[in-house]
């Protein structure tokens, strides 16, 4: 996914080649500094007796000479040793930071041009982490080099950062763990502590830059629990900034805040809460379904391309609610659970696969030093730290994984069309015979009422950034700034699967299929006659169960309920599965072989059964469509009502919806009047 941009220097020669298993060899351990013990002189008094000195005479001058040289010696060469480590340490350092900064002049498309650049920062970082660790009583010592406490931290803040650009440019929520681990790791043994005492406003900048980032990585993984923890965290940062330094900036750090919350607040609003008030659990990520799953499907979704273009709907970090729910939805659930897990032993791991840096991720052993160690009673200082770096050994779950990875995303928001239509090419030219590409579009429409458009009848609107002062009048503007039907057809000569979240959504409905190749389009209702953060259609996309709740207002239930709740939408979406899976034609059922596109094809199914039921949800424009229509007789089906209805009894809502009336024919209207 690729949401940042980035740029490479050039390498310096890696010194971490070394054979597979095995670790760099580092440099010689510094020797103990310890003072050296005195070396014993005869006393020199007139009343010692006579043999005594014949002894000192009868030894050689050069004899006691001997040990002296050699412990002056064996200080000289520690000394030159200790000034290596130093110097090496400050090599990998100013190496890192050099690959580190490059990361984001890097280009956004063509994975062969920047993987090898996050691979050699992956091998530095790798090195730099066990060098520090393996030499920090030194490093820490004032008279060599003074390491502090925050500088350590901003190196393990570099790797997590690391894991998480290639998270974006990779879409493998693993990397999205290991960076939780580190951030995770930075907060729980406080590195960054201290900006106070010390009177440093640049650190605190560091510390507040972190959680920021922090939040973002706990917001992705749906840990609902920590991010209310950092949010509370961060806005005492904030106002303790603000008083003790006074900084010009100090404004743009509580807006920074108030988006967050604002953020926080839409995304964990609509979930339920049980008695106590804790937010019931929910899958956001796709889960494979019994009965689902084929043996080897040979299509499958490689890329996706996500676009955000609405300017009042709540966003954090370029990310709106759209477009954050359909960056869950195209990601599987991982088995990996690093809530509370210290990290693993090991390094930043660098070790090259077929997709990208490695197979397996493993983070450093962030223990605390051993001069920390020696500071504190309690501190276990047997512990290994060990940062050699281990290939994870190859499983079935594993090779699964890797034959079947998440689709690679890019997230644009806010773009011009030349962005979309630049990105979108690249996907175009990714895929393979057997892949698909994904377009999600969620903007403002645009509606072009012109006798001579030649198809460019309107769509989505995009941004006029970089356009400076138009000279067109309104028509003209809206005519160019739009990405319309038109624009996509030379997109189709390659299996396209589009999503359209937009009060315009109906113009993409009658997209021609010149070059017969698999393309279907599911739109959104251009009208809602409910308001919410984000768009209807997208959240049921995103996960029905709760978007039903929003739907119908329900904001308590006991856990029992919430869980048989859940099943029963589980079962609602099987029986959709059996019904869909009966579509005769051949070009729409290759879809079907991606389980990310299956599920969204269901609950698109689900969607228009739940809205066909609401009593507001009473025109046509008020419902979901596809392109080509091949879902509103299955959303008649007598047993998918019967399936709707348990679950409306079930949460007590059925004054909500008509469970006596036939949902599949809203009654027909003329005004085609855009949503508000």
């Amino acid at each position: 996914m690729s949401a940042v941009s980035e740029k490479e220097p050039v390498g310096v020669a890696d010194p971490a080649q070394a054979p597979e298993g095995q670790a760099p060899t580092p440099l010689a351990e510094p020797a103990t500094t310890a003072p050296a013990p005195a070396t014993d002189t005869p006393p020199n008094d007139d009343t010692t007796n006579k043999p005594a000195p014949q002894q000192q005479q009868e030894q050689p001058l050069t004899a006691d000479s001997v040990p002296t040289d050699a412990k002056r010696e064996a200080d000289l060469q520690s000394a030159e040793r200790d000034k290596e480590t130093v110097e090496e340490f400050q090599y990998l350092l100013e190496k890192s930071q050099h690959l580190f900064s490059g990361l984001s002049d890097l280009p956004e498309i063509g994975s062969k041009y920047w993987q090898p650049h996050f691979q050699r920062t992956f091998e530095v970082y790798t090195k730099l982490w066990k060098f520090q660790n393996q030499h920090r009583l030194l490093l820490e010592n004032p008279v060599h080099y003074g390491l502090k406490r925050w500088e350590v931290g901003e190196i393990a803040s570099k790797i997590g950062q690391l894991y998480y650009r290639y998270y974006l440019r990779t879409s493998e929520t693993n990397y999205l763990h290991e960076a939780f681990v580190f951030y995770d790791a930075i907060r729980e043994r406080n590195y960054f502590r201290g900006e106070l005492s010390m009177k440093n406003s640049a650190l605190m900048i560091k510390k507040l830059r972190y959680y920021a980032r922090f939040i973002v990585v706990c917001l992705q993984m749906n840990s609902t629990g920590m991010m209310l923890q950092l949010l509370e965290e961060v806005k005492s940062l904030v106002e303790v900034y603000a008083t003790v330094f006074n900084p010009v900036d100090k404004m743009e750090w509580a807006l920074v805040v108030k988006e967050m919350a604002l953020f926080m607040q839409a995304v964990c609003g609509p979930v339920p809460v049980d008695d106590a008030g804790v937010t019931l659990p929910a899958s956001y990520r796709l889960v494979p379904r019994r009965g689902r799953v084929e043996k080897e499907p040979k299509f499958r979704l490689q890329e996706a391309l996500v676009v955000g273009n609405r300017p009042t709907q709540i966003k954090f970090s370029e990310l709106t609610l759209d477009m954050y729910y359909v960056l869950q939805m195209l990601e599987r659930e991982s088995s990996v659970n690093p809530m509370g897990a210290a990290p693993s032993e090991g390094a930043v791991s660098a070790e090259p696969s077929a997709t990208g840096i490695s197979e397996s991720v493993r983070s450093p052993d962030m223990l605390e030093s051993a001069s920390s160690a020696a500071q504190e009673p309690n501190a276990d200082a047997t512990r290994s730290d060990s940062t050699e770096i281990k290939p994870k050994e190859k499983t079935e779950d594993t090779d699964r994984a890797t034959r079947r990875p998440n689709p690679h995303k890019y997230v644009l928001y806010q773009p011009t069309v030349s962005q979309v239509l630049v990105y979108l090419a690249n996907a175009f030219r990714e895929i393979g015979d057997q892949g698909c590409v994904l377009l999600y579009l969620s903007s403002d429409g645009s509606r072009i009422d012109s006798e001579t458009s030649h198809g460019y009848i309107g769509g989505i609107a995009t941004s006029r950034r970089g356009q400076g002062d138009s000279t067109h009048d309104r028509t003209t503007d809206l005519l160019i700034n739009t990405v319309h039907p038109a624009d996509l057809v030379p997109f189709t000569r390659k299996p396209l699967f589009l999503i359209v979240e937009s009060s315009c959504s109906s113009t993409y409905s009658n997209m021609p299929n010149l070059f017969n190749q698999p393309m279907l389009a599911l739109l959104s209702p251009t009208m809602y006659p409910i308001h919410m953060n984000s768009g209807i259609y997208t959240f049921f996309l995103h996960s029905p169960l709760v978007a039903f709740c929003a739907l119908s207002q329900i904001t308590t239930m006991d856990a029992i309920r919430w869980a048989h709740v859940d099943r029963l939408f589980g079962e609602f979406e099987d029986c959709v599965w059996e019904f869909v899976s009966q579509i005769s034609d051949t070009r729409v059922r290759r879809f079907f072989g991606d389980d990310f596109l299956r599920q969204i094809v269901v609950r698109h199914v689900v969607c228009c059964v739940v809205l066909g039921m609401h009593r507001e949800f009473t025109r046509k424009e008020h419902l979901p469509q596809a392109s080509p229509e091949l879902f509103a007789q299955i959303a008649e089906e007598a047993e998918l009502i019967r399936k709707a209805r348990a679950i409306i009894d079930e949460c007590g809502v059925a004054e909500m919806y008509r469970l006596e009336e036939n949902i599949g024919s809203p009654a027909p209207v003329t005004d085609t009047g855009l949503s508000t």
